[in-house]
């Protein structure tokens, strides 16, 4: 029974082939448009343009995609990991007199599809790369239908239009990030984008002061945001913190709130001058994007004071580039960008904590083909601590990009 349907899948499998060419193909989304809610591919030539193939009898076209992405950093002060990570100064172990490391965990798989139907087209969006731990692990995983949004993706909060373009994975620190799970309903008109969502509330809690005390979320996570073309955009969040009483006997709220906005504007024909800014309280987990209980230690969301009262942490975080292309297959951005948070220098548990971290960056990236890039990044981080203390590093960074 196995050796007959091998046979069988090797008679059909050419047919299906041949049936798959001739079916009606078309671009999954139109050209200039990203193939990821709200994000073009920040290193590498556009991967948009990607054609589908046809399910033969059905109206579900496929489409199959990703990079392949090696990655080759020398670190001159402080290791700084495979994605690099400025905060990995707040740890002396992380010291080093130089340092080699080559990874290819940033590659990505992703599996979309569209199927057309009386009412609309449905889609689906399936992604995920293999960071931190070299595992596959899941970056997106949502369905559209009309202007409904629900799964896991981008928060609604964060924008790309002044993103710089960057060879480090998710560009300079400070800029809004995090992929929580949400239902969003998205409305355009003309020029002018309106977002809302409902996303997943979690939120990172200082472990100083907090020992015994356990967090929960009574309420989702509120955002709007704004966006005109691809030259302007704000958004809005506000979120509650809370301990569970039921399990520590502490009962305490908070409320966390921001305020993101970037612009990208053209200066001439070859260069763009981007910024962003984004303030508010209890944004620590959005601002530096890793795992609730590693932002706790580093730039949490919230803590508890000397009296028991559970307190959201004030931050602010600022971006500049400029981004040139000098021909049509290369091109540079140099950039820098400041993220601060205010932990209470009262409290000694604090004193080693991060008080500021400032990131600058210049590469000069070479887009040999729609599918293949390769470029050279210096990257130099500055932390400063509450005590004062201040530490700093630099890391060169060379990448190749292979996309499909």
């Amino acid at each position: 029974m196995k050796y007959n349907k091998v046979i069988t899948l090797a008679i059909m499998l050419p047919a299906g082939v041949s049936v798959a060419a001739t079916s009606q193909a078309y671009d999954v989304v139109p050209a200039g448009e990203p193939v990821v809610t709200g994000e073009p591919s920040r290193v590498g030539a556009p991967w948009n343009h990607r054609s589908t193939f046809n399910i033969p009898g059905t109206n579900t076209d496929v489409a199959f995609g990703g990079y392949i992405k090696l990655d080759a950093f020398y670190d001159f002060d402080f290791d700084q990991g495979d994605s690099t990570d400025p905060l990995a100064l707040l740890n002396p172990a992380n010291r080093t007199d130089g340092r080699t490391n080559f990874t290819a965990k940033e590659s990505r798989l992703n599996f979309r599809t569209q199927t057309r139907t009386d009412h609309g087209t449905v889609s689906t969006y399936l992604e995920g790369h293999f960071l931190p731990d070299g595992k596959f692990n899941l970056r997106h995983a949502y369905g559209e239908f009309g202007g409904f949004l629900a799964g896991q993706s981008w928060t609604n909060f964060m924008h790309f239009l002044g993103t710089p373009r960057s060879l480090k994975l998710g560009g300079p620190i400070g800029y809004a990030t995090g992929r929580p799970s949400q239902v969003r309903y998205t409305h355009r008109s003309g020029p002018n984008t309106f977002a809302v969502s409902l996303e997943e509330p979690s939120f990172a809690l200082s472990p100083i002061g907090s020992a015994g005390v356990d967090t929960e979320n009574r309420l989702p996570t509120l955002t709007a945001r704004y966006q005109f073309s691809q030259t302007f955009g704000i958004s809005a969040l506000v979120s509650e913190f809370s301990t569970n009483e039921a399990t520590s006997g502490v009962d305490e709220r908070t409320i966390g709130y921001g305020v993101a906005a970037q612009l990208a504007l053209p200066l001439g024909s070859a260069t763009t001058f981007k910024a962003n800014a984004t303030v508010g309280s209890g944004l620590g987990s959005y601002l530096s994007y890793v795992p609730d209980p590693v932002a706790g230690g580093r730039t949490p969301d919230a803590y508890v004071d000397a009296d028991g009262s559970l307190k959201s942490v004030d931050a602010q975080a600022y971006g500049i580039s400029l981004e040139h292309r000098w021909s049509a297959d290369w091109s540079s951005a140099i950039g820098a960008s400041r993220f601060s948070q205010d932990l209470p220098e009262e409290i000694a548990g604090f004193q080693a904590g991060l008080d500021r971290v400032q990131y600058s960056y210049a590469n000069l990236i070479w887009d040999i083909n729609d599918r293949l890039a390769t470029g050279i990044e210096y990257q130099h981080s500055d932390i400063e601590r509450v005590n004062g203390e201040s530490d700093d590093a630099h890391r060169i960074q060379a990448s190749v990009q292979f996309q499909f």
